[in-house]
């Protein structure tokens, strides 16, 4: 017997291989409780996949808000970089400009978020220090504040989502292994029980295909050796 590659995907799993399993253990009614069992198997895994899946979401939402914030942090700083300059007549090496920008704003709105965050934290922490700095600059404070605080908090939702994600992915691969398991098991007590015929046992499970074995082939059961016949 060949069972599916352990790389296959738990859907698949459930759909090919273990729905065809479960539908020919159901067609005989002598196998009622081993295919009872095989369902309970099934839902294991089709819960765990269920769970994964809606982790992945989950981290694809956080990622996609998490890019929005993104945008909309750089939207500020650029607007407040265009202003910093009209203000400066244009002189990207005036002392105002090189107050806010030390490097330009391109390093700021391409860092990484963390880096990014930093370094508007700094432009934050300038504006308003002193006293006679002009109004239409320290007007920004509040806006590039509120961008700042809604990146972070979408990092965080990010990070903590992935995290998640990662958890579920580690609990499906584990129930993909007891899946493999009960699978495996099916055919030795399949094959014990229809010893005489062994190709009805075989019956039981989907075939790999050839193209399946290609992409990194399946896995060899061992067939188990007859029980001896007491005549």
């Amino acid at each position: 017997m060949q069972v599916p590659h352990s790389a296959t995907s738990g859907a698949t799993l459930l759909k090919e291989f273990g729905l065809y399993h479960l539908t020919r253990l159901k067609a005989e009614r002598d196998l009622a409780q081993m295919a009872a069992g095989w369902e309970k198997s099934q839902a294991r895994l089709r819960d765990r996949v269920a769970a994964h899946e809606a982790a992945q979401a989950s981290t694809m939402t956080a990622m996609a808000v998490r890019d929005g914030d993104d945008a909309a942090l750089d939207d500020v700083v650029r607007r407040f970089a265009l202003l910093v300059l009209a203000k400066c007549g244009n002189s990207r090496k005036s002392p105002l400009y090189l107050t806010y920008f030390p490097d330009g704003m391109t390093p700021v709105v391409n860092a990484p978020l963390e880096a990014e965050l930093q370094k508007v934290n700094v432009i934050i922490s300038k504006l308003g220090q002193e006293e006679d700095e002009d109004e239409e600059l320290k007007a920004f404070a509040g806006p590039l504040s509120a961008a700042a605080n809604m990146l972070g908090q979408a990092v965080d939702a990010h990070r903590a989502a992935h995290d998640s994600e990662l958890q579920a992915y580690g609990l499906c691969e584990q129930e993909k292994i007891n899946w493999f398991d009960a699978y495996k098991l099916n055919y030795r007590a399949l094959f014990h029980l229809y010893y005489k015929t062994p190709k009805k046992a075989e019956s039981f499970f989907k075939p790999v295909t050839k193209a399946k074995k290609a992409n990194g082939g399946a896995g060899d059961v061992s067939t188990p050796k007859p029980p001896v016949s007491k005549t």
